[in-house]
């Protein structure tokens, strides 16, 4: 009896096997993935049950990852921004934007203050166009919805005034003067926009292709400027001080303004059909 004490404590130490060959309660316990309980002393055969220990660590897993599904989707719509949100830079943007439908109804109105009103709210709203810009950098505050809104705005202004003054020119000008170049005007933005949701959809260095050049933005600028002129002098140039000759002049410079912003406007068009059509198949 006191040798096999001996090697039941041996074996206890090693875990290896028992004085008959069974394999020690050690042993069974260190093996992965498997948990098992044998009953009785180390040097005799004893039952053993076999208890799977990866049941409930699966359910466990299963649990975590249907709970981490469903935070993920609970919190989607917050990852995605949850809708515009209306900052300074965007907010001048919409001013800009019901500027167009205020000009509109003041424009066929009667009274020698009205050209003057029409032509400063235009002017105000030119100068929204460089300001939203320039606080969007500046304040870090540059968004998708803000860069979306702005060339609508641009483009609806634009369109806006072009109509207006097809339909009451300034005096001495014609009606097929101010079409001609208010038709190229409007088509070419028409083609831009597709031009751009186009390049959008390719991707890649078709959507660099019609990034904004120097031609567009002097088109902008002698836009703006013919068109401040022209609704200026709607009903003629008196409540300017202007008179004769100098009342002329200042129509002229108006209508020749706008026929060298539609001239930038096709340059501007044909540069960036150029830089397309290579990419179009």
């Amino acid at each position: 009896s006191l040798a096999r004490l001996s090697v039941t404590r041996r074996v206890s130490a090693t875990g290896t096997t028992s004085a008959r060959g069974v394999a020690s309660p050690t042993a069974f316990l260190s093996s992965p993935g498997r948990s098992r309980v044998v009953f009785g002393s180390a040097d005799r055969t004893s039952p053993s049950v076999v208890m799977p220990a990866t049941a409930p660590t699966t359910r466990r897993r299963a649990t975590r990852s249907t709970v981490t599904t469903r935070a993920a989707s609970d919190t989607a719509p917050a990852a995605m921004g949850g809708g515009p949100k209306i900052n300074l830079p965007t907010a001048i943007t919409l001013v800009r934007v019901a500027a167009v439908p205020l000009v509109t109804v003041i424009f066929y109105m009667q009274g020698a203050w009205v050209a003057p009103v029409c032509c400063a709210i235009f002017v105000v709203a030119a100068i929204t166009d460089w300001l939203d810009g320039y606080l969007a950098r500046r304040m870090n505050l540059v968004s998708s919805f803000g860069a979306f809104l702005d060339p609508v705005a641009d483009k609806l202004m634009v369109a806006a005034a072009l109509v207006l003054l097809c339909t009451h020119a300034p005096p001495g000008v014609s009606a097929v003067s101010m079409a001609a170049p208010a038709t190229i005007i409007i088509g070419r933005e028409i083609t831009m926009s597709a031009i751009r949701e186009w390049a959008a959809s390719a991707g890649g260095e078709a959507h660099s292709a019609v990034a904004v050049n120097s031609f567009g933005k002097w088109k902008t600028a002698t836009q703006l400027l013919a068109l401040s002129i022209l609704l200026g002098v709607r009903d003629g140039s008196a409540w300017l001080g202007l008179t004769g000759a100098s009342a002329d002049a200042l129509v002229t410079a108006g209508v020749w303004t706008l026929y060298a912003s539609a001239g930038l406007a096709l340059l501007s068009l044909g540069i960036y059909m150029k830089g397309v059509m290579k990419y179009m198949n």
